[in-house]
């Protein structure tokens, strides 16, 4: 991703990320929830909001649910903002769960 890339430019991405997921037919899914690629992360260039997080677990829970009859494994990962890594986290819980913010 280009530095400064926010929401708009991972949602115009992630159209081909379902595409190749849904050509490749996974027997699962692995999340690697790693929040450093969110605005206000002390070490990225990337401008991504919890929303962009809680779309990708929406979207590889369906794919999940689709292709591998719903084996998805979501793992916290990097992220060295504290307020960012809680929202982003919890984006995903929520996601996963089926509950809406």
């Amino acid at each position: 991703m280009p530095p400064q890339a926010g929401d708009e430019t991972f949602l115009k991405i992630w159209e081909s990320v379902e595409r190749f997921i849904d050509q490749a037919k996974p027997e699962f899914v692995l999340l690697q929830c790693g929040a450093d690629s969110l605005a206000g992360d002390p070490i990225t260039h990337l401008r991504y909001s919890e929303a962009a997080h809680r779309h990708a677990a929406q979207r590889l829970k369906m794919l999940a649910d689709r292709h591998c009859q719903g084996r998805l494994l979501a793992l916290g990962g990097g992220g060295y903002n504290r307020p960012n890594l809680a929202r982003a986290w919890t984006a995903v819980v929520e996601a996963l769960l089926g509950e809406s913010s």
